[in-house]
């Protein structure tokens, strides 16, 4: 029984959200210009369930580099209505546009000059006729025993707030560093890092030079203690790495007599120092290796910095 449920309402919600994105036309482009022009904040309100989404929207607009914030209609009309500036944008959130608490939002935008949007299925609400722009949702039934919890409806409002934020983060060219920089904490935090913020350098490097010979180069290996060595050119150029794989290897073919040129795997793998950690990550992983050296430019082997993103 449930699952037939669940299923049912899940079918019916996204069938709502296509025809809300057949329902788009050249007003929408109309409403996005205008935010993406604002030098101000998106204020966004609503009352009870669409007051939760416009708390999401805010949050997701601020995130993706359209600086937003949410204010309760009922502290608004007690005080809050003075965060709100003229060079902000209003935006509100009501199904049927007859949400009397967002009455004092729209009117003091109005008295103020302040540009005003409403996200509503009812353009000839009060609400609607206040408002500087409209974009409508299809006024559809909410799906669900007995059609009344806000479901079809605010799932609509959510994408819709989705599409709007990433299409204006699109439309500013917002790199996935500045996300990185919005998002310093958690899982979307670490996927940011750059190796240049973590990695080894200058003297802390295991570097020699490929005439060295091979006992000189064991006893480096083992005194920086990264289970490896970088290989240099008489140029300064990284030509190739020494791993303890490769002395397992040359073990029995009297390696202490030759020098690191002869030992050594050419070619290792190099990194930019602008690198995500989780794309250095991914690296080591494919070529199954332990270690990276990190370049200021991949062209020049001879400005590098370390030899390990972790």
């Amino acid at each position: 029984m449930f699952l037939k449920i669940s299923k049912n309402i899940i079918e019916e919600e996204a069938k709502a959200l296509l025809l809300l994105s057949k329902s788009l036309d050249n007003n929408y482009n109309k409403v996005l210009s205008l935010v993406s022009k604002t030098n101000g904040n998106v204020i966004l309100s609503g009352v009870g369930k669409s007051g939760h989404i416009a708390r999401k929207i805010a949050s997701t607009l601020t995130s993706t580099g359209t600086p937003a914030y949410f204010v309760h209609p009922t502290e608004a009309s007690h005080g809050d209505l003075g965060s709100i500036r003229k060079k902000d944008i209003l935006c509100l959130l009501s199904k049927s546009g007859k949400s009397k608490e967002l009455l004092d939002l729209l009117n003091f935008a109005n008295k103020n000059k302040i540009k005003s949007i409403l996200i509503s299925s009812n353009q000839k609400s009060k609400l609607a006729q206040f408002s500087s722009y409209n974009l409508k949702i299809p006024n559809i039934k909410e799906v669900g025993k007995n059609n009344i919890a806000p479901t079809t409806s605010t799932t609509m409002m959510l994408a819709l707030g989705d599409a709007i934020a990433l299409s204006l983060s699109e439309y500013k060219n917002f790199s996935n560093e500045k996300f990185g920089e919005f998002h310093p904490g958690g899982n979307i935090g670490a996927k940011f890092i750059k190796v240049k913020d973590i990695m080894h350098s200058k003297s802390k490097i295991p570097l020699t030079s490929e005439n060295t010979n091979m006992k000189d180069v064991i006893v480096k290996i083992t005194n920086k203690n990264f289970g490896c060595i970088g290989v240099l050119d008489l140029s300064k150029s990284l030509v190739g790495i020494i791993t303890d794989g490769d002395l397992r290897r040359h073990m029995k073919d009297n390696m202490l007599q030759k020098k690191a040129k002869d030992v050594m795997s050419k070619n290792p793998k190099i990194i930019t120092e602008n690198t995500f950690v989780s794309d250095a990550l991914k690296i080591i992983n494919d070529y199954k290796i332990t270690s990276l050296f990190i370049m200021k430019d991949l062209k020049n082997k001879k400005t590098f910095w370390n030899n390990s993103p972790s």
